[in-house]
């Protein structure tokens, strides 16, 4: 299990009429933390100035317990390993293979009718990528709801500090 740090930005409580203990929804928020901040040569590698220009990712969970917090608290999440690292095979591993496939189409079209110019394995591949791309954001969109029910709260940090 992944951990990482959120807030809190509304809390629900549900009605539990099976037991007296009361269970919240709690919506939270996390910023997607990358590495560049941490390497000596930010300052002239492209993708931290990638990194820079675009700004950070924020996530958006509920996860249902029986803890209390209130809106604006630090909480300590668990994110599933498996969800994560499934994900980002299939981000990059699906499109690549869609790639290949459109270019070893794109080449027996070329030999079998194009006299083996090679542009049609170009455009093919290029197609085939971004058909392998819709593939990819049509499943991770359907498992998106499926890994969000899998975070579950480790421990609440309270609200956090303000430096002045």
């Amino acid at each position: 299990m992944m951990n990482a740090l959120a807030q809190v930005t509304k809390v629900t409580q549900v009605s539990s009429p099976e037991t007296d203990e009361a269970i919240f929804k709690v919506d939270l928020t996390c910023e997607q933390q990358t590495s560049c901040s941490g390497c000596a040569s930010k300052s002239s590698c492209a993708t931290g100035q990638v990194t820079k220009a675009i700004g950070n990712k924020e996530h958006a969970w509920s996860v249902t317990t029986s803890t209390a917090v209130a809106k604006g608290d630090i909480v300590e999440i668990g994110l599933p390993e498996k969800a994560l690292l499934s994900a980002a095979a299939i981000v990059y591993l699906v499109p690549l293979l869609f790639l290949f496939l459109g270019a070893l189409v794109g080449t027996e079209i070329s030999n079998v009718m194009l006299d083996g110019h090679e542009w049609p394995s170009i455009v093919l591949g290029v197609g085939f990528a971004c058909i392998g791309g819709v593939v990819v954001k049509a499943k991770l969109k359907r498992t998106n709801h499926q890994a969000a029910q899998q975070v579950t709260l480790i421990r609440t940090l309270g609200q956090p500090l303000e430096v002045k």
